[in-house]
């Protein structure tokens, strides 16, 4: 049975758009018709991919992924979009799709508004009107998204909050969209956070705090309001059914100045038109607009709180205390959150040696009474059989690089020669010993072979230095060649209740 994929898209600049027709239902009403009216199409299994509020220049759209996975895994026949630009506004990416990809795969491509199927295209790739058109699509969108931003900015310089979501502690006001109000189900809760910062509590403290209190968090807060779902986690798959306060949160809200009525703004700059990647400018460059909204705190407990943080990483301690090789790729099995890194150090009696216990521990299975704790050494003895095999690749890879020295030389020497002979035949035709039309011949040849070897030469030098950067490895001590390892090669860590270690490797 042919398989359909209807992908589905929605950008956020597509929400501020009067054009209902763009909607994510009425897209899916518009292609559904469209296979009932097809008799090629008709009882057809149908596959919906929605990626709503994505920019069509990401490729890293969560649905978008999944359908290239069942691109690859041979579980589609068709796809069909509204048009082009629902799939991909970059004339690079879909051409390659239109022309090599799905050609090749033998999946049918259709966008209806431009009139686009592949099965009626010669040669089942993508005819001229429609390159014109992809082109034209990734044009139109840098450009926009270039517009957007200029006038997201100019906004932002009247002191108008931009954000789609108002920040935990407030809500987007009923009759005005750029303005913020007090959330009273929620103020409260920020204020406390700053005051027991004040009162010497860490922030890993006043998050175990709220979870006992059993405080609502910010993504329970944003479902309540109906802004965002956070049911599943995107790295695992694994459906999340609670939320815990953590570290991270309480610090993100102690240090947003935003609550103190002041409206902070030009504090990101995006390092690519239309991505969602974002660099922190420094401080210097921020503007302040003050007084624009009500605050939750004043600006003298913020200055406080922020002196208290400031002399706690004072001496070096940055945050890497609580970071090991191993942080940001372990996830808990149960619930698909990172695992949270512990070390702890303890004094054997009767000794002055101190030891080190590191370990990983979830921190909603922690609040729901159920813990899942890993210890480091465990991991680690997991993983150390796989470092000999690391290492053994890395050295093949060292020998190589010798093997293409040698070579290298081989082809200098050789050109070395050519160049002599390109002498010989010269003097050897002055000295009329050799006809014009033989030495232009010969020339010709030699010259020919000096492009090659030149080529063959360029292609060597991009291996040496490819194969030297990986060639360090080879002579890591043991803990190097362990992070070495994790950081290269090792893509997530999966760790269950029962104590189970599951090493996803990068393919």
């Amino acid at each position: 049975m042919n398989r359909i994929a209807i992908y589905l898209r929605l950008s956020e600049e597509d929400y501020k758009k009067t054009d209902e027709s763009i909607s994510i239902v009425n897209q899916r009403d518009y292609i559904r018709t469209y296979i009932e009216n097809e008799n090629s199409l008709k009882d057809s299994e149908i596959e919906e991919y929605i990626d709503d509020g994505y920019s069509a220049t990401n490729t890293n759209r969560p649905s978008f992924l999944r359908l290239v996975d069942d691109i690859k895994g041979g579980r589609v026949g068709t796809i069909i979009v509204k048009d082009m630009s629902r799939f991909s506004r970059d004339y690079i990416l879909l051409g390659d799709y239109l022309t090599n990809i799905l050609p090749f795969l033998k999946i049918r491509f259709i966008a209806i508004n431009d009139n686009y199927d592949s099965l009626k295209e010669q040669g089942n790739g993508i005819d001229t009107d429609a390159q014109f058109k992809t082109l034209y699509y990734d044009l139109f969108s840098k450009e926009l998204s270039e517009k957007v931003r200029s006038s997201v900015k100019q906004i932002k310089s009247q002191g108008k909050n931009t954000n789609w979501a108002a920040p935990f502690g407030y809500i987007k006001a009923p009759e005005d969209k750029y303005h913020i109000i007090i959330d009273k189900k929620t103020a409260f809760i920020v204020k406390e956070a700053f005051d027991l910062l004040l009162k010497g509590y860490s922030c890993i403290q006043i998050a175990n705090i709220f979870n006992e209190k059993g405080y609502i968090t910010r993504s329970e807060r944003k479902e309540e309001l109906k802004l965002s779902d956070y049911t599943g986690n995107l790295v695992t798959g694994s459906k999340v059914k609670k939320r815990v306060w953590t570290n991270a949160s309480i610090s993100q809200i102690t240090s947003n100045e935003l609550y103190t009525g002041d409206y902070v703004y030009n504090k990101y700059k995006e390092t690519k038109i239309g991505g969602r990647k974002r660099i922190l400018l420094p401080e210097e460059e921020w503007r302040i607009i003050p007084n624009i909204h009500e605050a939750i705190i004043s600006r003298e407990v913020f200055d406080k709180v922020k002196k208290i943080k400031e002399k706690r990483s004072f001496g070096g301690y940055t945050g890497n205390k609580n970071r090991s090789i191993f942080s940001d790729k372990i996830f808990c099995k149960e619930c698909g959150r990172h695992m949270s890194f512990r070390c702890d150090s303890r004094q054997k009696k009767n000794s002055d040696k101190i030891y080190k216990y590191k370990s990983y521990y979830c921190n909603l299975c922690k609040a729901e009474k159920t813990p899942n704790n890993i210890r480091e050494k465990d991991i680690i003895k997991l993983i150390k059989p796989k470092l000999k095999e690391f290492k053994i690749q890395n050295t093949l890879k060292e020998e190589r690089v010798i093997d293409n020295e040698k070579v290298k030389e081989d082809i200098l020497n050789e050109i070395s020669i050519l160049n002599s002979n390109l002498q010989i035949i010269y003097e050897n035709y002055k000295k009329k010993i050799i006809s014009k039309e033989v030495y232009l011949k010969e020339k010709s040849f030699i010259q020919d072979k000096k492009v090659m070897l030149k080529n063959r030469l360029e292609e060597f030098k991009t291996d040496i230095v490819n194969s030297k950067k990986e060639t360090d490895i080879a002579v890591l001590d043991e803990k190097g060649l362990l992070k070495a390892y994790v950081d290269g090669s090792i893509d997530k860590i999966i760790v269950s209740r029962s104590g189970e270690i599951e090493i996803m490797e990068k393919y």
